[in-house]
């Protein structure tokens, strides 16, 4: 990208402390470790880094420029870099969404923004590849979501793509309206509402009206694609004036899904019921939460005119990620549910259910870590998840972190068999006891919050030994 000097003042305000008015830029970089030549440094900070103690060094590596904050320009001296621009701003997170804003407005490329408790990252990556079978997408990269990545991710737009797909996550009120603030969203999706990020927000309906900022924010004339299975997000799209587009399962919709199939390690099978199209899908995912991701991909490929027949093979080559759901033979005919990377109450339920229909004729072992920020309901959140494998068809349960005994003790006082649930101290001691207790056909399923690092026991059960 090129961006002159005076599209940055404009776009962010911003008071010219020195440097020539003809002065433009390379590129944007928030990072200094990989600033390139030519770049503009803008000096973000946060809890664990400040870029401003940087500024100096990335002007050694020859920055175009550097965007700091008013209140720190008298910490600086730049002696020996008068050529160079420095910006000073009120606040510098802000200057970066307010120039991704405006390169945005530049090219008015068609904008698809998700967000949502669940399946965030695998409904983008579900869209992208729907998408790109007719043309070309700029995306969020992996889950890049907040008020950095988003920004970054707007900012790597060229007059080559065609579509612009991005993901918003949330962690903080007031996130999520700041994000659609930037971004202008022409297509708007919330995946689902559920008790995620507690610690945060304090409530469910908190939780809903943060969520809900994308609807209410984006342009009256665009278009939002409605989850007909999820209350919450009913109402919420209950108020939008634009184009709604129904998805869903148990409910009438205009996408919908019938006659899911779970077929183990080859993944999940769904109708598709699209006006006058039926038609039979093989996704290689396992998990019926995945199908509500499918069908509004398939949604908005309509939108943008693909072949419904192309987006079904973009979707049936789709692959799963590392840690989310993927499933893994072991030796000895085991087979490993890998869903390490992350956990909430929502997807804790998800993952059970699909562990206990999976499993067949075999065994199911539930691996299971803390699920974390969530706040003052984390002890019932735990308990819940007790009852919740009390009334599955659970065979072990094997729990580890500070909630581990609440886990446990709550499935055996719902009648989970007390020799079947066990606290586990360590990585160790989980992977040693499923060794010992899995055998030929087993189902395992592997699953805590990103801070448990559950990754450990799937690592030690795919050494070799199990």
């Amino acid at each position: 990208m090129i961006l002159t000097l005076e599209e940055v003042l404009k776009a962010t305000g911003g008071k010219l402390l020195q440097g020539e008015r003809n002065t433009f830029f390379q590129g944007i970089s928030t990072d200094s470790r990989t600033l390139s030549e030519g770049e503009l440094f803008i000096a973000l900070k946060g809890d664990r880094f400040d870029g401003h103690h940087f500024t100096l060094e990335v002007l050694e590596k020859k920055a175009g420029g550097v965007v700091i904050e008013e209140d720190r320009v008298g910490d600086i001296r730049w002696n020996g870099y008068r050529s160079r621009a420095v910006i000073a701003v009120k606040d510098t997170l802000s200057a970066l969404g307010d120039l991704a804003h405006d390169w945005r407005r530049k090219y008015r490329t068609p904008v698809v923004a998700l967000t949502g408790s669940n399946g965030k990252t695998t409904t983008k990556e579900m869209i992208a590849a729907c998408l790109e079978t007719t043309f070309p997408v700029l995306k969020t990269k992996g889950n890049l979501n907040n008020l950095i990545g988003l920004p970054l991710t707007l900012l790597a737009l060229t007059e080559k793509e065609r579509v612009v797909i991005l993901e918003m996550g949330m962690n903080v009120p007031g996130e999520i309206r700041r994000l659609t603030e930037i971004a202008e969203p022409d297509i708007g999706l919330i995946t689902n509402i559920q008790k995620v990020h507690l610690e945060g927000m304090g409530s469910l309906e908190k939780l809903k009206e943060e969520k809900g900022e994308l609807f209410r924010r984006m342009r009256r004339d665009g278009t939002i694609l409605v989850n007909q299975d999820d209350p919450r997000v009913i109402d919420l799209a209950n108020h939008y004036v634009g184009q709604k587009i129904t998805y869903g399962i148990e409910r009438p919709a205009e996408v919908m899904a019938k006659e899911i199939k779970l077929k183990g390690a080859e993944g999940t099978s769904f109708t598709l019921i699209l006006e006058h199209e039926v038609m039979e899908i093989h996704l290689r995912l396992l998990g019926r939460h995945f199908v509500p991701n499918a069908l509004s991909a398939i949604a908005v490929a309509c939108l943008f005119g693909v072949e419904v027949n192309q987006a079904k093979k973009a979707l049936e080559h789709f692959q799963p990620f590392p840690m989310r759901m993927e499933v893994i033979p072991l030796k000895g005919g085991k087979t490993l549910i890998n869903d390490a990377y992350n956990a909430n109450p929502y997807s804790m339920e998800l993952a059970l259910e699909t562990l206990a229909e999976a499993k067949g004729e075999g065994k199911a072992i539930a691996v299971l870590g803390d699920m974390l920020e969530l706040g003052n309901f984390t002890r019932e959140a735990h308990e819940q998840l007790g009852e919740k494998v009390s009334k599955l068809s659970i065979d072990f349960l094997l729990a580890l972190g500070e909630e581990a005994p609440v886990v446990v003790e709550s499935a055996i006082r719902h009648g989970f068999p007390v020799e079947r649930g066990r606290v586990v101290e360590s990585h160790s001691e989980a992977i040693s006891l499923v060794r010992k207790m899995s055998q030929n056909g087993d189902w395992i399923l592997v699953k805590g919050s990103r801070r448990m690092a559950m990754e450990k026991i799937v690592e030690g059960l795919q050494d070799g030994r199990a």
